[in-house]
């Protein structure tokens, strides 16, 4: 177990941010706090498990969906690889969000090679490599033959590999939402910085965007799945789950749980390379020239999608 420093700037400095919601003091370690330690403050919580896990469960799957729908739906109008230039902006802002939220892997303690700084990066670097070695058979570095072939196998890589950082997410909620005085539930989202509806806001078109990475792989490299509307429909079902489990299971074990967030947001942000690299491989097609208007196009259809999820960010920001 990692133990954090007696010193409070220390402690301070790796709170991590939950990605669409401030991260809140009671996460911040105290001198000598373990890893993971059970909170008995919990069975006086104003707001209780059940009251607690179902809303955020509601505000986590179907904006999920939605914006899952929505980017596939798009992709009846919009060629795959627009789809991918797009999604892949929403990947660059996520990548920034995760890792500051993984306390840019301990890089300011230079080189001190403490614990802290061995786990974040360790992590990171196993998270990277493990989505890689899982899907070393399916041409990862060429995509035009992995298209059509693998079913939904890639398309679910894609929604673990960008899911797994709602594991910090969800026991950032389940923390504030056992602690807090008020049994308002917005206080759960904002915590003690406020931010209420504008926190929940945030929250929601964060995971509205986020599966739009899924939904544009989904897009590439799932062309023979979903034939009917139905097939299509029971898809997109599986694919919000998937992405969704590591924040609800999060946010349950969180609300009985204390967590050092920082090491699920390093697992999280290496795992999401794996969804970099599916997003950006269909840009490059070397079967044909691009025009010059392709290539405005696709730089703007890249920087829409860092702005719309920059977006989503202004909301809990300030």
């Amino acid at each position: 177990m990692v133990q954090p420093s007696n010193d409070r700037n220390y402690a301070l400095k790796h709170a991590s941010t939950i990605v669409g919601i401030e991260h809140f003091e009671s996460l911040r370690f105290e001198p000598q706090a373990p890893l993971i330690s059970t909170r008995l403050s919990c069975k006086l919580a104003m707001i209780g498990f059940i009251d607690s896990l179902l809303p955020w469960t509601a505000a986590t799957l179907i904006p999920a969906f939605v914006g899952l729908f929505i980017i596939v739906l798009a992709g009846n109008v919009l060629k795959a690889k627009h789809l991918a230039a797009f999604s892949l902006g929403i990947f660059l802002w996520f990548f920034v969000d995760t890792i500051r939220g993984a306390a840019s892997l301990d890089v300011i303690d230079a080189f001190s090679a403490s614990l802290v700084q061995i786990g974040t990066v360790g992590l990171f670097v196993l998270g990277l490599i493990v989505f890689f070695s899982f899907d070393r058979n399916r041409n990862v570095f060429s995509p035009l033959l992995a298209n059509g072939k693998y079913g939904l196998a890639i398309p679910l890589l894609v929604a673990v590999s960008v899911g797994i950082h709602g594991l910090g997410e969800g026991a950032a909620f389940g923390a504030l939402a056992s602690q807090t005085t008020s049994a308002n539930l917005l206080d759960s989202f904002a915590g003690p910085t406020g931010g209420g509806v504008n926190a929940v806001v945030s929250y929601v078109l964060h995971k509205a965007l986020e599966p739009m990475m899924i939904g544009a792989c989904y897009c590439i490299y799932s062309t023979e799945q979903g034939k009917s509307s139905a097939g299509r429909l029971k898809d997109l079902l599986l694919l919000t789950i998937t992405f969704a489990i590591p924040s609800l299971v999060g946010a349950a074990s969180g609300y009985y749980l204390t967590y050092n967030t920082t090491y699920f947001y390093a697992l999280g942000t290496g795992a999401s390379i794996y969804a970099a690299v599916r997003l950006a491989g269909p840009l490059y097609d070397n079967t044909q020239p691009t025009s010059s208007k392709e290539s405005i196009k696709m730089a703007f259809l890249i920087a829409l999608g860092v702005l719309v999820i920059y977006f989503a960010a202004l909301f809990h920001s300030g």
